[in-house]
């Protein structure tokens, strides 16, 4: 079984499709009260854990990893993409079909973002 990143098949995806990385998150017109309610449907996050993601990250990083969550860990539950197994893995990032605390930071460093 060959790997893949979870930050090159993002790369790879929006190429397919000819996007931009501007041009999706500008697409994606969250405003912060609608971050927060789409982070606490797919995190498993406490209040102080959403405060601290919220203070460390901008918006637009923010619906980065949104858009990530969905599409490689939610939608797809096979942990594939084109055939390849996507690091981080599913497991790492997910428990109990929500993602963690430590998976969403996870998942954050590897797509290049500073979280403490």
């Amino acid at each position: 079984m060959s790997y893949i990143s979870v930050r090159k098949a993002l790369e790879n995806l929006l190429k397919e499709y000819d996007i931009t990385l501007k041009d999706l998150l500008d697409a994606m017109d969250e405003d912060k009260e609608s971050l927060e309610a789409s982070l606490r449907k797919v995190c498993s996050f406490s209040d102080e854990e959403l405060e601290e993601i919220e203070s460390e990250l901008s918006s637009r990083e923010l619906k980065l990893l949104l858009f990530v969550i969905h599409a490689f860990y939610i939608a797809d539950l096979s942990g594939l993409y084109k055939d390849n197994l996507i690091i981080p893995s599913r497991e790492e990032i997910m428990v109990g079909g929500k993602v963690t605390f430590e998976g969403f930071k996870k998942l954050a460093k590897s797509l290049g973002l500073t979280v403490e």
